[in-house]
């Protein structure tokens, strides 16, 4: 049995059709919640609601357990208080873990992550980390780069933007920054292929896609996949973060969380090669992986629903699978 926190989000969605598609059990933590919890349609799988910070619950929880998959959605992550949640959910984690017995933990963290980090976003997910490798138990840490897929809060926002502004997308001034989007997909095959590899066990793994770009270039790929021409201006990150603050005060849910700020200042790459050399696979290419962007879409309304917490519920049948040629 496979616990998985964070089952709701991309990456978990992802997660959970990956186990279930090679055939192991699943139990999905989920944490009590006003919102809609959206969890991948037509995949066998349990579900336990239970508060992280409730011993009892998540001991409960753990029962028949073997490994914990730990990850972090985007949406458990929309305002920068919501980092200390996360250290103080994941010791709780960790203390019913340790007391049940259950001998393996993945962790999903990104790279940059260090305890030091002048970024908030970078200074929780070192922290976590820190913790997960005094935890004694047996683990293996993912430190992704940006991922991608269908209704992330990257991409999607980008062309929702383009879309709502005439001429131009304005983007972060990162700089010589450089960035290895990996798609969801992939992430997801790393992260169930991190269970059975003994060499990974107490490791750490950089990994990201198969190139590198500015966040000019990254840009471009993407409104290219949406078929949406507009002049990429950057836009320095003072005033940036400035124009987050703004939205986080004045919109019921903000479209750019403030964390995604933190990882576009500080990039996000490791060596390319590294998917193929720890988890045994090419990973997709960001332009084949865009695929889900050439569909038609009411990206304009889409937006407003973003904003008013009324986000659209990720089409059946999974995600769209990047062109075969």
């Amino acid at each position: 049995m496979i616990l998985v926190t964070g089952a709701t989000s991309l990456i978990g969605r992802a997660v959970v059709r990956r186990l279930a598609a090679t055939g192991r059990e699943v139990r999905c933590l989920l944490r009590p919640s006003r919102r809609e919890q959206q969890l991948p349609p037509g995949v066998p799988f349990s579900i336990v609601t239970a508060g992280l910070q409730d011993l009892p619950a998540m001991r409960t929880a753990m029962e028949r357990v073997t490994a914990i998959i730990h990850l972090a959605g985007e949406e458990d992550l929309e305002q920068v208080g919501d980092l200390c949640y996360h250290v103080a959910d994941t010791a709780s984690l960790i203390s019913a873990a340790q007391e049940v017995g259950v001998p393996r933990l993945v962790y999903l963290s990104c790279l940059g992550a260090n305890r030091a980090s002048a970024y908030p976003y970078l200074r929780a997910k070192g922290e976590v980390e820190r913790m997960v490798r005094n935890s004694g138990l047996s683990y293996t840490i993912i430190n992704a780069a940006i991922t991608y897929g269908a209704d992330d809060l990257l991409t999607n926002v980008w062309v929702m933007l383009a879309k709502m502004i005439p001429l131009l997308l304005p983007v972060p001034d990162t700089g010589l920054a450089r960035f290895q989007p990996l798609w969801v997909e992939d992430l997801a095959r790393c992260i169930v292929a991190a269970l059975d590899e003994k060499r990974l066990e107490g490791q750490s793994v950089p990994i990201g896609g198969p190139e590198h770009f500015t966040i000019d270039q990254m840009a471009a790929e993407v409104l290219a996949a949406a078929g949406v021409r507009r002049k990429i201006v950057r836009v320095r990150m003072p005033f940036a973060r400035w124009w987050v603050a703004v939205m986080d005060a004045l919109l019921p849910r903000n479209p750019t969380p403030p964390w995604w700020l933190d990882v576009l200042s500080a990039g996000s790459a490791a060596e390319l090669g590294n998917v193929a050399r720890y988890c045994g696979f090419e990973p997709v290419r960001l332009s084949e992986g865009l695929a889900y962007l050439r569909q038609r879409r009411p990206w304009r309304r889409d937006f407003l629903r973003l904003v008013s917490h009324h986000y659209p519920r990720p089409r059946p049948g999974g995600p769209t699978p990047p062109p075969s040629d």
